[in-house]
């Protein structure tokens, strides 16, 4: 036991965790097996990740960090995104990456799922920042460890469209926000040929008064079986949303806009 705490001190040392952020530290010990760590180390040692910073956000499969990056030469602001992978609802997954022709799902066991989707969460990001579509641009992936641009400043995320829900009509045009997020599906239907799967208001970053979408682990290609299903509850959720604020418009016609017919 003492070994293992030893290995872990020591691979905490090397990623360079800021003095200050000793809460972070803490998180990382605790949270993270050696595996991880040793991942991180790896993604570090290739010059991407300078500083590990605090905690952006957390959930029951992944937690999101802060860093100090270098992407391409330039310093950036990042956010690493660290899947658990003894604690992830594997059983979630599976819906969403059976019938993805991009995987092949037959040899894969559920220790390794968790890999494939940091793999399939990167792809779709870089299909949807390539398109167009206002996404954080995802940088480079390893094993259970996603890299993508941080929506902050100075270590603050921005808000989710839930988080500022009774400001809305004080701080933006709210017909203009819905046609732009509007937009945004479309573009990541006909030019990605993506499906988000969970878009609602916990998923749409507030960047001002842009809107971004983010947490696309779950999104599908369009051709995927149930790319149809996903997609109209999709709009379903955005018109739930949105008719608080008084938007009127029919889900039909939504459909229409955003499949381009």
């Amino acid at each position: 036991m003492k070994k293992d705490i030893a290995r872990i001190e020591r691979l905490l040392d090397s990623l360079r965790i800021r003095e200050k952020d000793s809460e972070s530290r803490k998180i990382y010990a605790e949270v993270f097996d050696e595996r991880t760590l040793k991942t991180l180390y790896r993604i570090s040692s290739k010059g991407y990740i300078q500083a590990l910073g605090g905690v952006v956000s957390t959930g029951k499969e992944a937690n999101v960090f802060y860093a100090d990056g270098i992407i391409n030469g330039e310093k950036k602001e990042i956010a690493v995104k660290i899947y658990r992978t003894e604690t992830s609802e594997f059983f979630k997954m599976d819906e969403y990456l059976f019938g993805d022709k991009r995987f092949d799902m037959r040899r894969i066991s559920k220790k390794d799922m968790i890999f494939i989707w940091v793999e399939k969460e990167f792809r779709n990001l870089e299909r949807a920042f390539d398109s167009g579509v206002n996404v954080p641009e995802p940088y480079h992936y390893l094993k259970n460890v996603l890299l993508m641009e941080f929506l902050g400043e100075n270590e603050i995320p921005y808000p989710s469209l839930f988080e500022i829900r009774k400001y809305l009509p004080e701080i933006t045009d709210i017909s203009e926000l819905y046609s732009e997020i509007k937009e945004n599906l479309r573009l990541l239907y006909r030019k990605a040929e993506l499906v988000h799967a969970d878009l609602s208001e916990y998923n749409i970053i507030m960047k001002y008064d842009k809107p971004y979408f983010i947490d696309m682990g779950q999104s599908v290609l369009s051709d995927h079986p149930r790319a149809e299903e996903y997609l109209e509850r999709d709009i379903k959720n955005l018109l739930r949303f949105f008719t608080k604020y008084r938007i009127r418009e029919s889900f039909e016609d939504v459909l229409k806009f955003v499949r381009g017919d």
